[in-house]
């Protein structure tokens, strides 16, 4: 009969405790730290994204100053949304996406005006884009009108413009290029954007229709840091500040002892729903360089709303920017996009369920781990046999050193082919078990 010493035992239940965690991820542990390494990496990388996409998107925003000036309120009236989409129609934009739902007809009754008249005003004025052929695309839900509790654009709307998918769920943090839907599979605005830039610039093929775009992996979204030079003509940048690399290394250590190390003003070229009202020839002709055939992003940052999403390098911030970022990846990197690694199951690997190509290279990481681990473990001379402390930390340290060497190694790697990264805070965090008896020996031999 075959009997394991307790030494040999506690190796194995160490190994088979890393495999379960790994594989099955209870409490979400894994997932977590597989997705702090992914903001961590992110947030690393930053201040070297390329600036390609900056170039050609534009985010304006509906903002509480706006409201203010005009001395009107949100939802925001269907007169002052005519006037605000004239204003960026006559400067001709490549196209426009509209991150607004228009699910309920707010017009107001207008003494001399028949009902719902203010709706027809802007809906005439959003039919101006087409006859002038610039793409036109308004946020869409993916419900149908009869389904109970839907919120999607008024038919009036919809006829003049083209949807663009803003709701979805169980992609994670991930971001689609096009999702099936209750009325059929809708791309989402990203995508959509992408093409009209792919129309008038040289692109990789794309996917033919929005069924075949379904079928690609979604999105890792990469955020940039750095903002782009046309931002200090429009607004005042003297409160922005950028973090370091150095503030992003100490944050992702001690992140709850200092401060959030995030920018405080967005990436992507942004311009008040007020600079539209610009007035000054100079004002105008800026305003004409600035958004002249470029792929223009509306939305709204209104205190009080709920539309954010959470950007690694800027904490909350307005839902448009998220859009924004992944048509910026897209121009960037065209159908390369970052992207998790395919399941086993993708590749015809039966029974593996979620179970992806970079999870086997986990494993085999932490299988490293766990045999180095049981090495260290082993009979080790103290001190006294051996008069030197230092040997005692030389052998886990070359060890730690290796396991280190393949991670950041298998990271770049990943990284250099456009792959979400391996788990590194998580593998990093678990080789540091390789020092555990070394350490325990020397306080045990100092006491």
């Amino acid at each position: 009969m075959l009997t394991l010493s307790p030494l040999v035992l506690r190796q194995l239940l160490f190994g088979l405790a890393v495999v379960l965690i790994a594989l099955l991820d209870p409490f979400g542990l894994a997932s977590a730290t597989d997705d702090a390494s992914s903001r961590w990496l992110n947030r690393l990388l930053a201040s070297w994204y390329a600036e390609k996409g900056q170039q050609q998107v534009v985010v304006i925003l509906i903002d509480d100053a706006y409201l203010q000036r005009n001395q009107t309120y949100w939802p925001l009236p269907y007169s002052e949304q005519s006037k605000l989409f004239k204003r960026l129609l006559a400067y001709k934009p490549g196209a426009v996406f509209i991150d607004l739902l228009y699910s309920h007809d707010h017009s107001r009754e207008t003494p001399g005006q028949a009902p719902r008249m203010e709706s027809q005003l802007l809906a005439n004025v959003l039919e101006r884009y087409r006859h002038q052929g610039i793409p036109l695309f308004l946020a869409n839900t993916g419900f149908s009108a009869d389904t109970q509790g839907a919120v999607n654009a008024l038919p009036r709307f919809a006829e003049v413009s083209e949807p663009a998918l803003v709701s979805w769920s169980g992609h994670g943090n991930q971001y689609p290029l096009a999702v099936p839907t209750a009325v059929g599979v809708l791309e989402t605005p990203a995508l959509q954007l992408y093409r009209e830039y792919c129309h008038h610039h040289a692109c990789a093929p794309l996917p033919a229709d929005a069924i075949a775009a379904a079928r690609l992996p979604d999105m890792a979204v990469q955020w940039g840091l750095k903002q782009s030079p046309s931002q200090a003509k429009v607004s005042d940048i003297s409160e922005c500040s950028f973090p370091g690399l150095a503030d992003q290394l100490l944050h992702a250590v001690f992140w709850k002892l200092g401060s959030q190390a995030q920018a405080n003003c967005a990436y992507s070229l942004t311009l008040s729903a007020s600079d539209l009202e610009a007035t000054d020839a100079d004002d105008q002709a800026l305003l004409k360089q600035l958004l002249t055939g470029k792929l223009v992003l509306v939305g709204a940052r209104i205190a009080g709303t709920g539309d954010v999403t959470l950007s690694p390098l800027h904490g909350k911030i307005a839902g448009v920017y998220v859009h924004a970022m992944a048509l910026d990846n897209l121009i960037n990197w065209g159908m390369g996009y970052y992207r998790s690694t395919q399941s086993l199951a993708e590749l015809g690997v039966p029974g593996t369920g979620s179970v992806d190509v970079l999870d086997v290279g986990e494993l085999l990481l932490l299988a490293l781990i766990a045999s180095l681990k049981g090495r260290l473990e082993s009979p080790v001379l103290t001190t006294s046999q051996t008069g030197s402390r230092r040997r005692l930390l030389l052998q886990p340290l070359a060890a730690w050193g290796v396991v280190l060497a393949l991670v950041l190694g298998l990271s770049a790697a990943l990284w250099r082919w456009n792959f979400t990264p391996a788990n590194v805070l998580g593998l990093l965090l678990l080789s540091l078990t390789l020092f555990k008896t070394r350490v325990q020996t020397l306080l045990e031999d100092k006491a």
